[in-house]
């Protein structure tokens, strides 16, 4: 399992969450999306699935992971997407469950701005904090307990503040850096980031 994660909106977990998942079913075969956040199925241009999601899994007393893939719809080659469902709130337990549901997969999880617990992201294939180089994202993460393994900088033109200044205020290596082109923009207005992702 693969988590993204943010301390603050806008910074583009989403899109980076979408297009790292649709870049592994790529390269690798058959790769789910999690959406925990609500934004997936736009960004990856499909229709929003009626019905339970992964939240009504997480929230049931019954975690069986089969009952977890029947959630999942088809988003792209080799990709399917486990919708949000049902806004409510589930503890750390219950994403304990979903990570061992993971196991053995290529699993992507937008986590958006919600904080996966230190245990999770300790034991998850990769943890990745999604930011901008921006003064209130950097001061937002600086006051986090708990240090990320990773960070994916979400690059734009007119920053100051570099890659070096990321990695002493967050305290993590920045292991991507990845330009917020008007290609990207373009694809994902027109949900076109599951069949057209831009090539560096």
């Amino acid at each position: 399992m693969r988590v993204c994660w943010s301390v603050k909106g806008g910074s583009g977990t989403t899109v980076f969450a979408c297009a790292l998942a649709v870049a592994i079913a790529e390269r690798h075969g058959p790769t789910t999306v999690i959406d925990l956040c609500g934004d997936v199925p736009a960004v990856l241009g499909i229709a929003e699935p009626p019905g339970r999601g992964v939240r009504d899994w997480l929230m049931g007393s019954d975690r069986d992971p089969s009952q977890l893939d029947e959630l999942a719809v088809a988003a792209g080659t080799n990709l399917r997407m486990i919708p949000a469902g049902t806004p409510g709130s589930f503890n750390d337990g219950a994403l304990e469950d979903l990570l061992h549901a993971s196991h053995g997969r290529h699993v992507v999880v937008d986590f958006g701005m919600m904080r996966p617990g230190e245990t999770l992201r300790q034991r998850a294939s990769a943890d990745y904090l999604v930011s901008r180089p921006c003064y209130l994202s950097l001061r937002r993460a600086a006051r986090l307990t708990q240090r990320p393994r990773s960070v994916v900088l979400m690059k734009e033109q007119g920053r100051s503040l570099t890659k070096r200044d990321v990695q002493a205020v967050v305290g993590a290596p920045v292991v991507a850096e990845i330009g917020v082109t008007e290609g990207i923009a373009r694809c994902v207005d027109a949900g076109l980031l599951a069949t057209r992702l831009p090539k560096r």
